[in-house]
């Protein structure tokens, strides 16, 4: 049984202490009482209690575990046991620092001396480690942080835990951020229509309907390979976006598997109007590939997925995330193109949609974005938007100057 009781400081702080039960010594016959202090808060108090005990009834409570912990032991037990309320695409992110940047660099020291200085030597070091990142001399100010989150979030469970009374990436410096592109990476209209016409030729028919899917549509890659026949209403023209696939999850003992996962964000999950071309392009793939097999019509309980090879020695299997990227890169080259990012089609799709004057907030609700500061980013990406507000604006002091004259 546990018990908290509240004592104060010398400067007059209010903070807890905990005592829990942990048996009875076998040699001194005496109660083993387990004792943590400098809680802020009785509810961080009570948390620590209540972990305790159930590790104690789990016989897994040692005395010295914390005082003797890891960063990477702990890391293992918070992301397996503790990490469990969050979608399996923020774990996969944080298994990945883990396993490329904490563990490597500071895994072995321990969880309750790493101070805030040893955590600023570390942040510095990313910046500059020689072989990482795209450039080779450092990873990227965005990978940093996303590095200094998981262990900040897992500091935050170690507290709640009694392990440690401070978070060691409180206050941490970064160097100022580097300056955005104004425009993303993005093709032209023209550069697009030539992406197409080189997908065309391709030997596996879909990928024509694939890219039409993120460059007409704005669709996410892993929205587009998570698809079934049954997503789409091709009477009204739209596809049921309701989940993604986690392919980066798809890799050593599950890289035959298909994992599936809801939207990246609530906003995601949306009915995503399509083009006419996207329309008839998948009809056209639809009825070749069923074809082969002896399958028809089009049914809306059809649940196969859309994006199956139908030649070579993938015939049957479904689309991998390597196979996408590697096709984006060779048909941007047969086609003439500089290759671009498979992610910068949805930058595509939304630039040519503000070129052609939807508000920045029907962009956001096409693009399945939780809120409009991420599709700020679009607010001038074109001369032509630019262009076609200052017209507007002269239009009307010409209105306005013809009413008073």
């Amino acid at each position: 049984m546990a018990s908290i009781k509240s004592y104060n400081l010398k400067n007059g702080a209010l903070r807890y202490e905990v005592f829990v039960s942990n048996g009875v010594d076998p040699g001194t016959k005496r109660q083993n009482k387990i004792h943590k202090k400098g809680f802020k808060s009785w509810d961080e108090a009570d948390t620590f209690a209540k972990i305790t005990e159930g590790e104690i009834a789990k016989g897994n409570y040692k005395k010295d575990d914390v005082k003797h912990l890891t960063i990477e032991h702990f890391l293992k037990t918070w992301i397996t046991d503790y990490k469990l309320s969050v979608k399996e695409g923020t774990r996969i992110v944080h298994r990945d620092n883990i396993r490329m940047y904490i563990n490597p660099y500071i895994g072995k020291h321990r969880l309750t001396t790493y101070s805030r200085a040893d955590h600023q030597k570390f942040i510095n070091m990313l910046f500059t480690l020689n072989g990482k990142g795209r450039s080779k001399k450092g990873l990227s100010f965005n990978t940093v942080k996303l590095v200094n989150a998981t262990l900040s979030n897992a500091y935050k469970k170690a507290i709640q835990l009694g392990y440690v009374s401070e978070n060691p990436t409180d206050f941490v410096e970064f160097p100022l951020p580097p300056k955005k592109e104004k425009i993303p990476p993005h093709y032209t209209a023209r550069e697009v229509d030539l992406f197409y016409e080189a997908a065309k030729k391709e030997k596996e028919p879909f990928w024509y309907p694939f890219f039409l899917l993120i460059f007409d549509c704005g669709l996410r890659k892993a929205e587009v390979m998570a698809l079934r026949w049954s997503d789409f209403n091709f009477e009204k023209n739209f596809v049921d976006v309701q989940r993604e696939r986690l392919y980066r999850a798809e890799v050593k003992e599950n890289k035959d598997a298909i994992i599936i996962d809801d939207t990246k964000t609530p906003a995601g999950e949306r009915d995503q109007p399509i083009t006419q071309r996207t329309k008839f392009a998948l009809l056209e793939f639809y009825k070749y590939f069923y074809d082969l097999i002896g399958v028809t019509p089009l049914q809306k309980n059809n649940s196969d997925y859309v994006f199956i090879y139908t030649s070579s020695s993938s015939k049957g299997k479904i689309v991998r995330n390597r196979s996408v990227n590697g096709a984006s890169v060779r048909i941007a080259r047969k086609a003439g193109l500089t290759p671009i990012k498979v992610h910068d089609g949805r930058h595509t799709y939304a630039i040519r949609m503000r070129q052609a004057g939807v508000d920045l907030d029907d962009i956001k609700d096409l693009l399945g974005h939780k809120d409009i500061s991420t599709t700020q980013i679009y607010a001038s990406v074109t001369p032509e938007v630019k262009e076609r507000s200052v017209k507007k604006f002269e239009e009307y002091l010409e209105e306005q100057k013809k009413k008073h004259s």
